[in-house]
């Protein structure tokens, strides 16, 4: 009924919880395991001892999780196509509810759903990537129709990529974003169930956390230019980039703040030290944003 996707590098600190997830489904139909892997770790040793069943591709060169998507899709049996991030834990239903979903959403070809924080509220720099990538997508009540879902938790039928062809790495970590904009603008309907969930874990070196900050701003800035997106006119001169940055990123801070205010009061007065970590990956994000231009 479903193939599950899930593109893999240096996942050896995480993958056996996100396949042992799997194998727990509380869902009883017949469904399938991809991940395709660029590791030079562990992980394509690990999944070939424990995970059997799991159907297996390991590539020699580090791959871009939109180019390993495309080569899960190739190999995906059934049409009803579902992606998971190797860092990600879903929910015990959650294989359960995405076909559900599907079901009774016969019109929507395309569902998601919501990511919970997997890292530890001891670990300010996980916490502080939660912040910077999730606001978006924090628990909540009803449904709802959306623009874009991550590729950590969302579902396809695969007549989409018949019809509007596969991800565009080059855009990657934002490829995602370009894909389900694109499938958007030319009229799918994109739904979002918060009863779809899975928990993601963030990296918690400083130094990565920057350096993936930094890449998502040299990605911000090009695809900007390439979909009219909100502040897509700012991308679009260098000059008026540079001036209003500082404001941007100011406002970014803000934003956030209150949206976890709002949403999950308790997440901030839990790890009062996201905040700094969470201003200097900001920080991080403006200097590729600029450096992109």
């Amino acid at each position: 009924m479903i193939s599950v996707i899930i593109p893999s590098y240096n996942s050896e600190n995480t993958i056996s919880k996100c396949l042992d997830s799997l194998e727990d489904q509380s869902y009883t139909g017949d469904f399938e395991i991809i991940v395709v892997d660029s590791s030079h770790d562990r992980t394509s040793e690990i999944i070939s001892t424990n995970y059997p069943e799991v159907k297996l591709t390991h590539l020699n060169k580090r791959t871009d999780p939109g180019t390993a998507r495309n080569i899960g899709i190739g190999q995906a049996t059934w049409d009803l196509i579902a992606f998971l991030d190797s860092d990600c834990v879903p929910a015990r239903d959650w294989v359960e509810r995405i076909v559900s979903a599907h079901a009774h959403e016969s019109s929507c070809h395309i569902i998601g759903g919501i990511v919970k924080n997997g890292s530890d509220r001891d670990d300010p720099v996980g916490c502080a990537g939660y912040m910077a990538e999730f606001r978006d997508f924090l628990p909540r009540k009803d449904k709802q129709e959306v623009t874009h879902i991550p590729t950590c938790n969302v579902s396809y039928k695969k007549r989409i990529f018949r019809d509007f062809g596969l991800f565009q790495g080059k855009y990657y970590p934002q490829e995602d974003l370009i894909f389900n904009y694109n499938l958007w603008n030319q009229g799918e309907s994109i739904l979002l169930d918060p009863a779809i969930q899975v928990w993601h874990h963030h990296r918690s070196r400083l130094k990565d956390f920057l350096y993936h900050q930094n890449r998502i701003g040299r990605a911000t800035s090009r695809v900007l230019r390439t979909i009219p997106l909100q502040g897509s006119f700012i991308a679009r001169c260098s000059l008026l980039a540079t001036c209003l940055l500082p404001f941007i990123t100011l406002v970014k801070f803000v934003k956030t703040i209150r949206i976890f205010l709002r949403c999950q009061p308790g997440f901030i007065k839990e790890c009062p030290l996201v905040l700094p970590v969470f201003a200097l990956g900001l920080v991080c994000w403006a200097i590729g944003f600029v450096g992109s231009l």
